[in-house]
């Protein structure tokens, strides 16, 4: 399909992503689960709600300042009201995003209290975390001294 202008003219744009790109090469390698199964998402927390939510200026990180936490202080934060996970380095607070997640509250707390890159990355490899819990956003993964 060819996008046009307001002249019925082809444009000459870019196919994202590209055919061969690391998107879709990232996408295809993901195996899924055999049998996942969708999750009603209760009214009022769409993936444009949740966009809604993080730009509206709520503290959706729940702590003064970021810092700097291990393996141990994570494990503190394993309960529905109080779930932070570690991607890739980064410590989240995702407590807010729970009931807006897609697989649902389940799959979340699969991660609660952990670090969750490796089941992440597995099954969201395509997906910019940073991007989608930036607001939850607490602090840095860092190793036990």
């Amino acid at each position: 399909m060819a996008l046009l202008d307001p002249s019925n003219r082809s444009l000459n744009v870019p196919e994202f992503p590209a055919r061969n790109g690391p998107q879709r090469l990232a996408a295809a390698a993901t195996k899924q689960p055999r049998g996942r199964q969708k999750v009603m998402l209760e009214p009022g927390h769409s993936p444009l709600d949740w966009a809604r939510l993080k730009s509206s200026g709520k503290d959706l990180r729940g702590v003064s300042q970021l810092g700097k936490y291990t393996l141990e202080d994570l494990k503190q934060h394993n309960t529905m009201e109080d779930a932070w996970t570690a991607i890739q380095g980064k410590v989240y607070n995702m407590t807010p995003y729970m009931k807006f997640h897609p697989g649902g509250v389940k799959d979340l707390m699969r991660v609660a209290g952990r670090d969750g890159t490796k089941l992440f990355m597995l099954t969201h490899s395509w997906v910019n975390a940073e991007f989608m819990l930036d607001a939850c956003f607490v602090g840095f993964l860092v190793q036990s001294s």
